[in-house]
C-alpha cells in the first residue's frame, strides 16, 4: 500500500497585515534530508480591495534545487460601457516550463466581462527569452430564458492547436454540458437534495467519469469511479483524507493520502 500524508500548515493572511502562508507537506517515496521530505514552501498573499481590487502575492519553494520561486499581481478595472477587466501576471524561475527548454519566465491573462455577468472572453500567453507564445484564447455567452440558463463556450488552445465548443443548459439542480467540437463529452451534474449530488460523463466510448457526492455534519464525502480507478475523499473542518485504487479493485494497489489545515494570526 503507498501512503502519502500532507501536514499542511497555513498562515493564511494579507501583506497589509503582515501575514504570510507557511504549509509543509510529507509525500510517499524516499528523501535525501527532511527538508525534501516535508517540502517547505512560503507563500505572501496580499490586496486592497478598496483600492482598484489591487491583489499580489509571490512563493518560494524551500524543499527543491534551485529555490522555484514565483510573484505575481491582478488587478480588476472597470473599462467603461459597463465592462470590467480583470489582469493578472506571474513572473517565476523553476515553477512552469517554458518555451525553448526554459525555466524563467512570465504568464500574462486577461479577462473581461460585462455588469450583467452574461459574456465573457478570456486570453492569455506566456513570455519567455526572446519568445512570446500565445496559449488560449476564448469566450462565454449566457442566455438567461423561461426554461433555463443556455450558456454558449469556445475557447482555443494554442499549444495543441485544438479548438473546443461547448453548449450548456442549466435549469434549477441540474447542469448539461455538451462538448461539440474537438473532445466530444457529455456532463450531466444533478442535485438529489441539500445533501446528495451527481456527476456523470460519458463520450463517444461510454463512460468517462460517474461521481457521488454527500454533506452532512461528518464532512463532504466524495465517491468518483473511472473505468482506470475509485478514489472517496472525505473532508470535515480542515481535514481531507482520502484512498485511490487501480481497477480492477481486487487486482489494485490503494493509495492513502491524508491532509490538515490550519489557519490562525500569528
Amino acid at each position: 500500500m503507498k501512503f502519502s500524508a500532507a501536514s499542511l500548515l497555513l498562515l493564511a493572511g494579507y501583506a497589509s497585515a503582515g501575514k504570510p502562508e507557511l504549509s509543509f507537506t510529507l509525500t510517499d517515496g524516499s528523501f535525501s534530508d527532511i527538508k525534501s521530505a516535508t517540502s517547505p514552501k512560503v507563500t505572501f498573499l496580499g490586496g486592497n480591495g478598496n483600492s482598484g481590487n489591487v491583489k499580489y502575492g509571490g512563493s518560494v519553494d524551500l524543499a527543491e534545487n534551485g529555490t522555484p520561486k514565483s510573484i505575481w499581481g491582478s488587478k480588476t478595472t472597470g473599462v467603461g460601457s459597463g465592462w470590467n477587466l480583470k489582469s493578472k501576471i506571474e513572473v517565476s524561475q523553476g515553477v512552469y516550463d517554458f518555451p525553448g527548454e526554459e525555466d524563467s519566465g512570465a504568464y500574462v491573462s486577461i479577462q473581461a466581462d460585462n455588469d450583467d455577468k452574461d459574456t465573457f472572453v478570456w486570453a492569455a500567453a506566456s513570455i519567455s527569452k526572446g519568445d512570446v507564445s500565445p496559449l488560449r484564447a476564448g469566450a462565454k455567452k449566457v442566455i438567461e430564458a423561461d426554461a433555463g440558463k443556455i450558456l454558449i463556450s469556445t475557447n482555443h488552445d494554442f499549444r495543441d492547436e485544438e479548438t473546443t465548443v461547448v453548449a450548456g443548459f442549466e435549469k434549477d439542480g441540474t447542469q448539461a454540458y455538451l462538448s461539440v467540437v474537438g473532445e466530444k463529452n457529455l456532463l450531466v451534474k444533478h442535485n438529489i437534495n441539500d445533501e446528495n449530488s451527481v456527476s456523470i460523463k460519458t463520450g463517444l466510448n461510454g463512460l468517462i467519469l460517474a461521481s457521488v457526492q454527500n454533506d452532512s455534519d461528518l464532512g463532504s464525502t466524495t465517491v468518483t469511479y473511472t473505468p482506470e480507478e475509485v478514489d472517496v475523499e472525505i473532508k470535515n473542518d480542515g481535514w481531507k483524507a482520502g484512498i485511490s485504487s487501480s481497477m480492477p479493485i481486487t487486482s489494485g494497489q490503494p493509495n492513502v493520502r491524508f491532509s490538515k489545515s490550519i489557519s490562525f494570526q500569528p
